[in-house]
């Protein structure tokens, strides 16, 4: 039996549109996560504090590793296990890298490192998070908010290089470190600017 071409362009019309909605609603592959172990040689952490309420007094730790689990598309929020050893601190001069490295800021002898674990983030924009997560500085353990950019992701199918850009302010008397606030020597509030960059190896398969 002949089916007229007015019931045929239907039919097919309707099978059409059956098979573009089994493809709309066919869920999208989920990237897979990657963990980037973190370069030292091109990691970073900042830091600025108030002084004398005059200039912003800079200062830098080169010792930054870790590691930060990521899916090349930005399709979940990197989860960062961060640490930066105290001894590592550099402010271009030895005496002042001493003194803060003392008991009266840092106290490297008993605290060897400062810490950052990710608990969880929010999407601000393409490649920006707001990454929640415990900061632990002189052993001491508090909730921070960080803006995290993606900084670039590169790569091959096997292994890709990734980089972060973290920004945050505290308070320092929150962890215990006081020196000088009273009598206006040196700002309470800091602010935190950290670069970090990684390397993954072959997908973990999460």
């Amino acid at each position: 039996m002949r089916i007229p071409s007015s019931r045929l362009l239907i039919v097919l019309g309707l099978m059409g549109s059956g098979l573009f909605m089994a493809f709309a609603q066919a869920p999208k592959p989920v990237a897979r996560i990657e963990a980037f172990q973190l370069d030292p040689v091109h990691c970073m952490a900042l830091f600025r504090v108030h002084h004398q309420g005059a200039g912003q007094f800079w200062g830098r730790f080169n010792d930054v590793s870790g590691t930060v689990l990521y899916p090349r598309d930005d399709s979940a929020a990197p989860e960062f296990d961060v640490k930066v050893a105290v001894n590592s601190i550099d402010t271009g001069t030895t005496k002042l890298d001493r003194t803060l490295m003392g008991p009266d800021f840092f106290n490297g002898i008993e605290f060897d490192t400062l810490s950052f674990k990710s608990t969880g983030a929010e999407r601000v924009g393409e490649g920006r998070w707001k990454v929640q997560g415990d900061l632990v500085i002189l052993g001491k353990k508090k909730p921070v908010e960080v803006d995290v950019e993606v900084t670039g992701v590169r790569g091959n199918p096997v292994v890709a290089k990734a980089g972060w850009e973290a920004i945050l302010d505290i308070k320092r008397s929150d962890f215990g470190m006081n020196w000088g606030i009273d009598n206006g020597a040196l700002g309470d509030h800091v602010r935190l600017i950290i670069g970090l960059e990684g390397e993954s190896g072959p997908p973990s398969g999460r």
